[in-house]
């Protein structure tokens, strides 16, 4: 049986862990990968390029209306990441905001709405293997958002995903999630983790 790969971060260096097949990931995500979640719930759909870049999408669906969201680019040991093509749309309306999140964070501004999709490009995220090819460790697969909702699924999607790893603020990552394909994983976090870092290990496409 295969050994998953998680990425565990300790004493600020990262290093790669192997996890044996007898711990047990988080339950599967229940909700839909398809569509708008329904209110009160959010996702976030995380695709690997060429490369290593991520293109991140998160839809956001707030049970009451909300007229701001914030962007704020994670703080990695030994990674810079960067956030470009950022598009914001609130309602089917164009919000008001730069395209590049700056270090300290960017807020984006709306008139009051429920349904805010949030599109980007990161670079600077994915870390690959010296020894094994095309290998690539996701230190983080999303920015962190604002307007976070009490249920939240994330889905990653890559060539080939081989696990993921959820960590807490200022926890060690533990193995989450589960497989939906070879090519595909993805977790549901609740309001007592849903700010939290989701890795993954993937082969990067060519």
């Amino acid at each position: 049986m295969a050994a998953a790969v998680v990425g565990v971060l300790a004493g600020g260096v990262l290093a790669w862990q192997v996890v044996g097949p007898g711990e047990p990931p988080r339950a599967p995500a229940s909700l839909p990968i398809d569509g708008w979640p329904i209110a009160g719930e959010s996702r976030a759909v995380t695709e690997v390029l060429a490369g290593g870049d991520l293109e991140v999408t998160h839809w956001i669906h707030s049970e009451r209306p909300i007229d701001e969201l914030g962007l704020t680019l994670p703080e990695l040991d030994g990674a810079e990441v960067s956030a470009t093509d950022v598009e914001v749309t609130a309602d089917g309306r164009p919000a008001s905001g730069p395209g590049t999140v700056a270090g300290s964070g960017t807020t984006y501004t709306f008139a009051g709405s429920t349904r805010i999709q949030v599109r980007y490009r990161m670079s600077g995220a994915v870390q690959l293997s010296s020894s094994a090819e095309r290998r690539g460790l996701a230190t983080t697969t999303s920015l962190d958002v604002t307007a976070t909702q009490a249920r939240d699924v994330r889905v990653v999607r890559s060539e080939e995903v081989l696990s993921l790893a959820c960590a807490a603020p200022d926890e060690q990552p533990e193995p989450c999630g589960q497989a939906t394909g070879n090519d595909q994983w993805r977790v549901e976090l609740d309001d007592t983790d849903a700010g939290s870092r989701v890795l993954a290990v993937v082969t990067v496409p060519s």
